[in-house]
């Protein structure tokens, strides 16, 4: 079986409106996973994965650590392995609304933001692959300090990066509609 790897710019309209709602699809089926862990880390007592990720402390990560216990710790430990695969879906799903979005206001005013916006998807996705071996290696018995510093600095880089292409998308549905 051959594979064909189209870029989005050459992608019709149509084709990146369909790769868009299968990369919902994946977006969502890997969702659902990532919360029956998030529902395990809760059902100790202790916060989810995001306070977790913005710990940002050593006194912060032993709390939230201790809180869980064995149970939710090693839910955590599978959800950040997972997140790999999630970091995948929600990358590549942003960057199919950045390319629909970037069209569409393309056509209105002539700018390009899409190839803009899909960078700042790469750099979210990058900076929660750094967050991610972060918080990992708090949990392989790190340095917690250090690495809950880096993994607080990668989770707020990360999510800074996706709020502009879902900006993007945003405006581009509301003027849209006028």
């Amino acid at each position: 079986m051959a594979v064909v790897v189209k870029s989005m710019r050459s992608m019709s309209d149509s084709e990146v409106a369909t790769a868009t709602r299968w990369a919902f699809g994946a977006w969502l089926a890997a969702t659902v996973q990532m919360l029956r862990l998030e529902r395990v880390m809760h059902a100790t007592g202790g916060p989810g994965i995001v306070a977790f990720e913005l710990a940002g402390s050593e006194q912060q990560a032993t709390a939230i650590l201790d809180r869980w216990g064995p149970e939710g710790t090693a839910a955590a430990r599978k959800s950040l392995q997972l997140d790999f695969a999630y970091m995948c879906s929600y990358g590549t799903f942003t960057a199919l609304l950045s390319e629909g979005a970037g069209r569409r206001i393309e056509q209105r005013s002539g700018i390009r933001f899409g190839p803009v916006a899909q960078l700042f998807c790469a750099a979210a996705v990058a900076a929660d692959a750094c967050e991610g071996v972060a918080l990992l290696s708090i949990l392989r018995g790190g340095d917690r300090q250090v690495h809950a510093a880096r993994a607080r600095k990668a989770a707020l880089t990360k999510f800074a990066m996706l709020s502009i292409p879902l900006t993007l998308w945003a405006v581009s549905r509301l003027t849209e509609r006028r």
